[in-house]
């Protein structure tokens, strides 16, 4: 008989083997699902960084003028610059991250020639990213043109309440003196009271009368529903200083919500008086200045620009005829007009130009 104290088992290692075999397969199968867990969720995190840049791409496309407002984006202290620097850049909070928006100047605006821009927004996903992975970043771009605000320029000086110039000196023109621009009349008036003075009018034709509906001017939008956001709003804010327009590159909108007001100095931008506007001495103005009710100018001044008085007559309110004493210099310059319309402009997208993979160093 065999004696049994002598047999080897082989149960227990047969079952720690199983029980190694087991523990092994079910290691393999948690990391799987871990670094399945994981992929989806870096695919996850991917995707929402896209989103979050789009977004912020988007959101600085439309509420750009609202940012500036906030002092967020390219406005020095008083007044603000709308037209877009060298490089303007914004973080933007959305929902489930930050986009990091920058504006960088390819070409800037010269005279007619829309200035031209990229727009990089970098998203950064800081909510619900799974844990022990680092942040997921994606970054979308976009070419940009700053075009300015469309001005319809008709003469050197269009008087929607007539014009009467006192004095032979002087000369009001329509003759592009940037000459980028075709020969526009050196006054237009209505028919009645029309033009009325001895000093030369240059232009072509050099004195035109239009009815007040053919100046395509929206002078309802822009007084009673702010269709042209300003720098400064006279009352409450204050006239920009001789200082501020040493800066040549500074062309402010001021809007002037006075029955009577006079230019305290000279200067360039756009002036929007919803009153009467009195410019005396020596004073002059580069840019656009439009006026509701008349111009009185006396003295050794003008604008080199483009000068429209009268507009209340488009509201249907009587405007008494604008008057200009002494010698007068009231000249049409495109270039000057592309300027004080720039801050008043907006930015265009170019078509085709959208890229998702902008490469950052």
């Amino acid at each position: 008989m065999l004696n049994n104290t002598e047999r080897r088992g082989f149960a227990i290692p047969i079952a720690i083997l199983v029980i190694a075999v087991l523990t092994i397969m079910i290691a393999g199968g948690f990391s799987l699902v871990s670094a399945e867990r994981r992929s989806v969720a870096d695919q996850k995190s991917q995707v929402s960084a896209f989103r979050i840049a789009e977004q912020g791409l988007e959101v600085y496309l439309v509420s750009r003028d609202s940012l500036i407002a906030l002092g967020q984006v390219g406005c020095n202290p008083t007044p603000c610059k709308h037209i877009p620097g060298a490089k303007d850049s914004v973080p933007i909070s959305v929902t489930g991250g930050t986009a990091n928006v920058s504006l960088t100047m390819i070409r800037p605006p010269i005279s007619n020639q829309s200035g031209l821009y990229v727009v990089r927004s970098k998203g950064i996903e800081t909510v619900g990213a799974y844990a022990g992975t680092p942040q997921a970043v994606r970054t979308v771009a976009q070419y940009v043109l700053w075009e300015p605000a469309p001005m319809q320029v008709l003469a050197g000086w269009t008087a929607l309440s007539g014009l009467q110039k006192n004095g032979n000196a002087g000369t009001i023109g329509g003759i592009d003196l940037c000459g980028a621009a075709d020969t526009v009349a050196g006054v237009i008036v209505p028919i009645n009271p029309g033009y009325t003075g001895k000093v030369t009018a240059v232009g072509d034709p050099p004195v035109d009368s239009v009815a007040p509906d053919s100046v395509h001017i929206d002078w309802d939008g822009i007084v009673n529903f702010n269709l042209i956001t300003p720098s400064v709003i006279i009352p409450g804010g204050t006239f920009p200083s001789a200082a501020q327009f040493a800066d040549t590159s500074f062309y402010p909108i001021v809007r002037v919500n006075q029955a009577d007001w006079t230019l305290p100095t000279s200067g360039q931008g756009m002036i929007i008086a919803t009153g009467n506007v009195t410019i005396s001495g020596s004073t002059t103005w580069k840019g656009v200045l439009l006026v509701g009710g008349d111009i009185t100018s006396n003295g050794n001044n003008g604008i080199q620009g483009a000068t429209v008085s009268g507009l209340n007559v488009k509201l249907g309110t009587y405007v008494p005829s604008s008057t200009a004493n002494g010698t007068k210099s009231y000249n049409f310059n495109s270039c000057e007009v592309a300027k004080a319309t720039s801050p008043a402009g907006a930015l265009v997208t170019l078509r085709n130009t959208w890229v998702d993979n902008w490469v950052e160093y």
